[in-house]
């Protein structure tokens, strides 16, 4: 199979695609994304039965179309919204089997003796789990539907790297370790997520300020001139690199272009 980060980068993409897909995905347009994976047949299961139940998980209230426009912004306060869609996944947890600890831990031992096909019972085990530690940070990142998709998304990678994993199976591991290692993945997957989410951001925050701060130039030395300025004069009062400005042009004339069609 291939590297985790690149498996999880396109389960996410996949799921995006999905998630704003105007009509139902096939399995088989699902795992064309896949092709360049060797993924056996168990993993492919799982992938589909993920992204399956994705779907319909977020379909309850979280992709409400109306609540957001074409920039991102919504039409509500995201504490509303947020409180739509914690409705709606605890009514479904609600209606969850639940396990005692002595069947969980079994369940665990058959996960490490290579029973893949529960790994499905553990990640629904888990949901409420991921749910608690999602909520954490909601006061740092406002769409909790996408903390508890990376969660789930990280305790789903981890369950499958632990299957078959004879080191993990003996008996005299502890409950609460196994529980304490699933809590930290899906954590760190969450947090994760976070940054990068706030990378983004912030780099999307840097490209506006110098859009911004190259256009006010170009309207000041304009006036002062009575002509367009240079690319040498535009460097010189901006102190910006003469390619750096020649490709904030390009992406403005882009901008601009794609506004026009």
């Amino acid at each position: 199979m291939t590297d985790q980060n690149t498996f999880t980068e396109v389960l996410r993409e996949v799921a995006k695609i999905i998630r704003t897909s105007e009509s139902p995905m096939s399995e088989e347009e699902i795992m064309a994304y896949f092709d360049d994976m060797d993924l056996s047949f168990g993993q492919k299961k799982l992938v589909l039965e993920y992204l399956n139940n994705m779907d319909d998980e977020y379909d309850n209230g979280s992709t409400d179309n109306s609540m957001e426009d074409d920039n991102g912004e919504t039409g509500i306060d995201e504490a509303s919204k947020n409180s739509k869609v914690l409705k709606a996944y605890m009514e479904d947890l609600s209606l969850l089997q639940t396990y005692s600890e002595k069947e969980i831990m079994e369940l665990y031992k058959r996960l490490f003796s290579g029973e893949s096909e529960v790994i499905e019972t553990l990640s629904t085990v888990w949901l409420r789990k991921v749910l608690g530690i999602a909520e954490k940070y909601m006061d740092i990142h406002s769409k909790v539907e996408d903390l508890i998709q990376e969660g789930n998304m990280a305790l789903l990678m981890r369950l499958n790297q632990l299957c078959g994993t004879p080191d993990c199976s003996d008996a005299e591991r502890e409950f609460s370790e196994i529980e304490a290692d699933l809590y930290k993945v899906i954590e760190k997957g969450i947090m994760d997520y976070i940054s990068e989410w706030d990378s983004v951001k912030q780099q999307e925050n840097t490209l506006v300020g110098k859009l911004s701060l190259v256009h006010e130039a170009e309207t000041f030395l304009t006036e002062e001139n009575g002509e367009p300025p240079t690319l040498k004069e535009l460097s010189g009062f901006t102190k910006m690199p003469e390619d750096e400005l020649l490709l904030l042009k390009d992406f403005t004339m882009k901008l601009q272009e794609s506004k026009g069609r």
